[in-house]
């Protein structure tokens, strides 16, 4: 991705600097300038000068100083994500709007001069008429609600009350918060939204809750809003209350078959629907082995495999108790934050009948240890080639800003997670659910126009991470998982082809 900074002035004072500096800490390293760009057309880019070809750029965003232009704009701007318009224009409120901030394909400015600004402007203006950018006022675009792009089946968005329906499998989801939102004891009730109210119609769910007009964690991250200090103080209210009081005051026995329940059915269930969606899938699963990242490791059916069958290794990774009021999908986003009162909300409950607090940490791990945020918005390089029965897959974040404030975050919850817990196997349950999770995700980011792609990186995050839990666990997975790739599979057409209970 290439940016082009409109109006930069000479002066070291100049204020397209700190633009320059967001940019790159967003992953943008090629910046230009188009007022000290002489005669130079885009498509004309000299990669040894040290931009990036043309052949190599598919966007280019164009931005300008403004007061309303910090960091969530630049990483809406910057971010790959199927789940919102690509390619867009930010206008000011003046009599006659001027272009703030655009992101177009390279395809619609080559044959302009950079430092051509009232072409540039011209062309953005009749690619907007078009319909073929999306138009946003730059309060509109910097507002939180901009930023909304989930990860599930279910469709949502902010009126009066913020609306949630779904059809489908989605709707079996919702009718699971629903009745989550309707149990909650009045102990527990002040850190939810109030339940408004709800309908089930044929295979639709709707509902409304109280809408909280506060940032969710994640977005206060990657907005550089907020210190990792910050958010791990932060995060340890919300654990405090999520473990002493929706955990410890309601346990109960664990079920009966809950690791398969709650775990191993889901994952062959979601790796079956990552082959039917995805034929590429179909012979990544396929495939014995993996080479991630220069690491030689079992693929994920082997493993699960190996790993369903032992059962001494399942007592190790069992929870102690359940309760019935662990929310089960707690990841930043769903952490809504009143900075200015150190309060917050959890919103989206998964609705389990019943969950474990290593599942919720999990969740969170799986965002700040193994980068799921960054690979949620596409700011990674991915490739993925299968040859001579190993899939080769490499990919790499590409702001070490982002991934150096997560790292930072994932040090400090280690703390925070061992002093609160502090029992002998958190770090292997812990790294368990965030295994599964992943391993698990995959059919909620398969889409054919997906650059770079999600899916992939998190198949492979999943299966690294397993990797994790089986050395953890004693077990070499080189040696254990030696000829069980096939009877991985036998197991997957099994189970991967009933739905999951949880989905029914």
């Amino acid at each position: 991705m290439l940016a082009i900074l409109l109006d930069k002035e000479k002066s070291a004072a100049t204020p397209a600097q700190p633009l320059a500096n967001l940019l790159t800490r967003y992953g943008i390293d090629n910046i230009l300038s188009s007022t000290d760009a002489h005669d130079v057309q885009i498509n004309a880019l000299d990669a040894d000068a040290g931009h990036v070809g043309s052949d190599d750029i598919r966007d280019v965003v164009l931005i300008r100083p403004h007061p309303g232009i910090s960091g969530l704009a630049i990483r809406r701007l910057t971010l790959n994500t199927v789940r919102l318009p690509s390619h867009l224009a930010v206008w000011d409120d003046s009599p006659q709007p001027r272009l703030v901030a655009a992101r177009v394909p390279v395809s619609s400015l080559r044959r302009l001069r950079l430092h051509d600004e009232t072409g540039i402007e011209q062309a953005v203006r009749a690619l907007s008429a078009s319909g073929a950018l999306q138009e946003y006022s730059v309060h509109e675009f910097v507002s939180a609600d901009v930023l909304r792009i989930g990860g599930s089946f279910s469709k949502s968005g902010v009126r009066k009350h913020f609306l949630k329906q779904a059809s489908g499998r989605g709707a079996i989801k919702l009718r699971d918060e629903v009745e989550f939102y309707r149990q909650l004891p009045e102990t527990l009730r002040h850190r939810y939204p109030e339940l408004l109210f709800h309908e089930y119609a044929d295979d639709r769910t709707t509902f409304g809750v109280e809408y909280k007009a506060f940032p969710n964690l994640r977005d206060l991250l990657l907005n550089l809003q907020i210190t990792p200090a910050q958010a791990a103080e932060l995060l340890r209210s919300v654990l405090e209350y999520e473990y002493g009081q929706a955990y410890l005051a309601h346990a109960q026995p664990v079920p009966d078959n809950y690791l398969q329940d709650y775990h191993f059915n889901r994952v062959w269930r979601r790796i079956a629907l990552s082959a039917e969606m995805d034929p590429m899938f179909k012979d990544l699963i396929a495939t014995p082995w993996l080479h991630i990242n220069g690491r030689y490791i079992p693929n994920l059916p082997a493993m699960l495999y190996a790993l369903e069958r032992n059962q001494a290794a399942q007592k190790r990774l069992l929870p102690n108790t359940v309760s019935r009021y662990i929310h089960a999908d707690l990841h930043l986003e769903n952490i809504l934050c009143d900075l200015d009162n150190g309060d917050f909300w959890l919103v989206d409950p998964h609705g389990y009948p019943v969950c474990d607090i290593y599942y919720d940490l999990g969740k969170l791990a799986h965002s700040y240890n193994s980068h799921y945020d960054l690979l949620h918005e596409g700011r990674h390089e991915s490739h993925c080639h299968i040859q001579n029965s190993v899939a080769h897959i490499d990919f790499r974040f590409n702001s070490g800003t982002l991934v150096g404030i997560y790292r930072e975050l994932n040090e400090r919850m280690r703390t925070v997670v061992h002093e609160l817990l502090g029992e002998r196997d958190t770090e292997l349950r812990v790294r368990f659910n965030e295994a599964m999770h992943f391993s698990s995700d995959m059919p909620f980011h398969i889409h054919s126009d997906a650059t770079p792609s999600v899916a992939v990186p998190i198949y492979a995050t999943g299966a690294l991470l397993l990797v994790e839990v089986l050395e953890e666990l004693d077990i070499d997975p080189l040696s254990a998982c030696a000829g069980l790739h096939s009877k991985g599979l036998e197991r997957l057409r099994e189970v991967g082809g009933k739905p999951w209970c949880f989905e029914r």
